[in-house]
């Protein structure tokens, strides 16, 4: 099984302007990010990412899992689950599915659960050429010790640098 974290950031790493406003990604991130949501089984976010998504949710292909103990936030479709568990309660039930590619989406607070619980093993970054000054980080804003290994970077059109780093597991230190 492989948890992959993709995110829009600005260059100062925040990946909202204020609170929830995330109209400043562009068009190439977001044919990039479903570039990916098409090769993942399943995509895992909190309640104000599945609010952003709007008519477009759920999305289209794999499970949508969301976490919140509000079971009212939608209808329960066949590839959507809204659920209150731990990362690694959510993890344990997509190996019991045989769901192998998972990909999380945000926000702040939930990639902050899954890589304080050691369940990352790649991070996708899509940097975008602008700095915002205020709204959330990619982990909030509570101290982490995570090691990563630079996989690869590259250029999209002249406007998006998207970087890929390995998770170094805490054995791995």
């Amino acid at each position: 099984m492989k948890l992959t974290v993709y995110m829009a950031i600005s260059i100062d790493g925040l990946i909202t302007r204020d609170e929830t406003n995330s109209d400043w990604v562009s068009k190439t991130d977001w044919d990039q990010f479903y570039s990916y949501i098409k090769n993942s089984d399943a995509v895992i976010m909190g309640r104000k990412t599945m609010e952003q998504f709007g008519e477009d949710f759920p999305i289209e292909g794999p499970l949508n899992i969301v976490l919140s103990s509000n079971k009212e936030l939608h209808k329960e479709t066949d590839n959507l689950l809204i659920i209150e568990a731990t990362p690694e309660e959510i993890v344990n039930k997509l190996k019991e599915r045989n769901l192998n590619n998972l990909l999380l989406i945000g926000g702040s607070e939930t990639n902050k659960q899954f890589i304080k619980a050691n369940l990352v093993d790649e991070i996708v970054l899509s940097v975008h050429p602008l700095i915002i000054g205020k709204g959330l980080g990619l982990f909030g804003d509570e101290p982490l010790d995570v090691n990563l290994e630079l996989i690869s970077t590259r250029a999209i059109n002249n406007e998006l640098v998207q970087i890929v780093y390995k998770v170094k597991k805490e054995l791995e230190k």
